[in-house]
């Protein structure tokens, strides 16, 4: 089945005329269900190991309304370890914002999940920021990786929020600067779907992605449903909001040396 489907990907890009430069998995927005526990671990075991370089969870590993207690995340931790691809995790606000106390909720994540990647051994060099190491930078054939902390739900500090967009804003700038001349492609891991609590961030993103000139994926969870479009003022920025895990498998996302189509999906549904 799974070869059947990379061949027909690999013919898919192939007649469009492009190479691929790296492949990765991601996923978002679950378990939230009962029965989405043993399908995480169904579609982790899944995945294909010689296919992507990585996966990634984009965030919200519970519902809203489920408690922030620690069993939580120690569980989904577990799941997400038993995949034979590297797995890099997106905070969301789920576990984190929207929980009664944040602080609290920040602490477990912070101990099940900060450097989740280092359980598997990488082929790459991966940079964290130096106060807030849950942001992550990693550079692979030509493509720039980027992950941030970029969530929905409420504005419980407005301080704390403009500064972490801010801080988030300078990191993508600083890699940029590092990796200058280095990538063809940039890639952007947040959580939240895009709203106007967002807009320092993405008006930051768009003047970076016109000021670099080059394609620019920004892939996020938080909506639950499947959307690709360009709704940002910079057209060089696509966006991709992946669809929640219990109604779908993880998608796989191509990353390409073609312009017209830089990136390509496999939804992989039935």
């Amino acid at each position: 089945m799974y070869r059947v489907m990379l061949f027909y990907l690999f013919i898919t890009i192939s007649n469009l005329g492009a190479e691929e430069l790296v492949s990765f998995y991601a996923m978002g927005d679950t378990p939230y269900a009962i029965e989405d526990h043993a399908l995480l671990i169904a579609q982790l075991h899944n995945l294909p190991i010689n296919d992507a370089l990585f996966a990634i969870h984009l965030g919200d590993i519970k519902t809203g309304s489920s408690k922030c207690e620690e069993p939580a995340y120690y569980r989904v931790a577990e799941y997400l370890r038993t995949s034979q691809l590297p797995i890099f995790i997106i905070a969301g606000d789920n576990e984190w914002n929207d929980c009664k106390n944040p602080k609290i909720a920040w602490g477990f994540w912070l101990k099940h999940f900060m450097r989740f990647d280092l359980h598997w051994e990488n082929s790459f060099s991966i940079a964290r920021h130096p106060n807030r190491e849950e942001l992550f930078a990693f550079l692979y054939n030509g493509v720039l990786f980027v992950g941030v902390t970029v969530v929905g739900g409420k504005v419980h500090d407005r301080l704390e929020w403009s500064q972490r967009h801010a801080d988030c804003s300078k990191w993508i700038n600083s890699n940029l600067e590092k990796y200058n001349g280095q990538f063809q492609r940039l890639v952007i891991f947040g959580h939240a779907t895009p709203t106007s609590k967002h807009d320092d961030f993405f008006n930051s993103l768009d003047k970076s992605a016109d000021r670099i000139g080059k394609p620019v994926l920004y892939v996020h969870g938080d909506g639950h449903r499947w959307i690709q479009d360009y709704p940002f003022e910079s057209m060089q920025i696509m966006r991709v909001q992946v669809d929640q895990g219990g109604f779908a498998p993880p998608v796989r996302v191509s990353i390409t040396d073609n312009l017209e189509t830089p990136f390509v999906f496999d939804r992989r549904l039935p």
